[in-house]
């Protein structure tokens, strides 16, 4: 990072007060990103996000007054919302597909490591993504229950795409990354970037998990 960049800025909620601690511990390593604030309910977040004006919130699932879903969608209903990202655990996975109907641009289990901590944040940040490969799983699954209406809405956006970009967008859904992507189709990782970008705009939804999303709709 240089003088002239100045670090993400963080907020976590999370009801559990060790949860909170191992974060802040967590991130004190990262000179590129900071712990503004933290809340312990999703009834706090409003408040938090105007006071510390962070640039991605990590938000639990399960809190005693809101929950983390219907804080997040209280949240990105607001002009220039902060990035949100899902803590989850292995039993709350099931939250995955309501949490990204709600707003939340990615997903990590509160097991990960710090470096997936970081890459998330910084992903998130940058506009991308992340997902844990469970995430990814239990999106796909909950999507393919939703209903023939939302498979076949789903399966028309993708037939709007000309063949390269559905062949970027399967990949894309297969947690292909760019630079794998380029390799598989014989593309440079620009014209992939450019492809992704294409698809996006197409179907009408936000970064490499929308992606995802609309695929998994559509099988």
């Amino acid at each position: 990072m240089t003088n002239a960049e100045q670090p993400i800025r963080v907020l976590a909620v999370d009801d559990d007060p060790m949860v909170l601690d191992l974060i802040r511990v967590m991130l004190k390593a990262a000179p590129d990103i900071e712990l503004v604030a933290t809340a312990s309910d999703g009834d706090e977040v409003i408040g938090a996000v105007t006071a510390h004006h962070p640039d991605v919130v990590l938000m639990d699932v399960r809190m005693k007054r809101l929950g983390g879903i219907d804080a997040t969608a209280a949240l990105t209903k607001r002009p220039a919302a902060p990035r949100v990202i899902i803590l989850t655990t292995f039993d709350e996975q099931e939250y995955v597909p309501r949490a990204m109907d709600a707003g939340a641009v990615g997903f990590i289990l509160k097991s990960a490591a710090s470096k997936a901590l970081y890459d998330a944040i910084r992903d998130a940040h940058a506009g991308a993504s992340p997902m844990s490969p469970q995430s990814v799983g239990h999106l796909r699954s909950g999507y393919l229950d939703g209903g023939g209406q939302s498979r076949g809405r789903a399966r028309a956006m993708l037939e709007m795409l000309t063949d390269r970009e559905r062949e970027v967008a399967m990949l894309v859904a297969q947690e292909f990354s760019n630079p794998a992507i380029a390799k598989q189709l014989f593309l440079s990782e620009s014209s992939v970037k450019q492809y992704v970008a294409a698809v996006q705009g197409k179907l009408g939804v936000e970064g490499r998990v929308g992606i995802a999303t609309t695929v998994a709709r559509a099988e």
